[in-house]
């Protein structure tokens, strides 16, 4: 038995507003390992958590994330997750509480998207940083919110009071835009670089429930976001800067 909460929250971890479909679940040692890529290829990362879920190891292909949120908002409380074979592959969970029983289709691991085979960047190659606080992830989502339409952010630095500053603006210079400043560690400045709001977004929304978190970016165009969001739940994002300031 598991808590119906914590499969949840992996999920939402990695579904993002329904922006990720399709995924492979991992089970090795006990831990669930979870590699995601985004239709745009412009989003990468993983869902760690390291606890036992009741899966036996192995891989199993998820084709339908928004669906099987769906199956779990009807559980309530702990639930029974396993599974049924067919041909020697995973063919369904069944998931149960005490008052569904729930039978969910999944696919070959086979067919499951590609994802890179590493994601480790040389920390070298960040030229800055900051700590994840609620005031940040505040200040973006009512910003994205005021400006829904618009689906760029950029990131720079430049010049403050108290040295350089990391500024986020939302928007772009041919549109409406909002702008607020970081404290970021800085080694090296560097001129604005496009992002996705909307992924940015859904991924500050979707680790509210963080213990700590970090964002580092990279000057060629990767930021990295990853949040510790529990005692066993870990997060990580790799972001590609968009091809065109729009």
């Amino acid at each position: 038995m598991i808590s119906k909460k914590v499969i949840s929250d992996i999920v939402s971890k990695y579904s993002l507003g329904n922006n990720i479909e399709k995924v492979k679940w991992s089970i090795t040692d006990k831990k669930l390992h979870i590699k995601f890529i985004n239709d745009s290829k412009n989003l990468t990362g993983y869902v760690d958590y390291r606890k036992d879920i009741g899966l036996k190891p192995g891989d199993y292909g998820i084709f339908n994330t928004s669906t099987l949120i769906k199956c779990l908002n009807i559980l309530d409380g702990d639930i029974l997750i396993d599974t049924t074979k067919s041909n020697g592959l995973a063919s369904k969970f069944n998931l149960a509480d005490t008052n569904y029983n729930i039978k969910f289709n999944l696919a070959d691991p086979a067919v499951t998207p590609d994802t890179p085979k590493s994601t480790e960047t040389p920390n070298e190659s960040f030229k800055a940083s900051f700590s994840i606080n609620d005031e940040f992830i505040t200040r973006f989502v009512k910003s994205k919110d005021a400006l829904s339409e618009l689906e760029t952010f950029t990131v720079e630095t430049r010049e403050g009071f108290n040295g350089e500053e990391l500024v986020f603006t939302v928007g772009t210079n041919i549109t409406n835009t909002i702008e607020f400043t970081v404290d970021a560690t800085i080694n090296e400045s560097f001129e604005a670089i496009p992002f996705d709001s909307n992924l940015m977004k859904e991924i500050l929304k979707a680790n509210r429930d963080y213990h700590s978190g970090e964002i580092r970016i990279n000057k060629k165009g990767l930021l990295d976001a990853h949040f510790h969001c529990g005692d066993d739940l870990y997060t990580g994002y790799y972001l590609v800067r968009k091809q065109e300031n729009n």
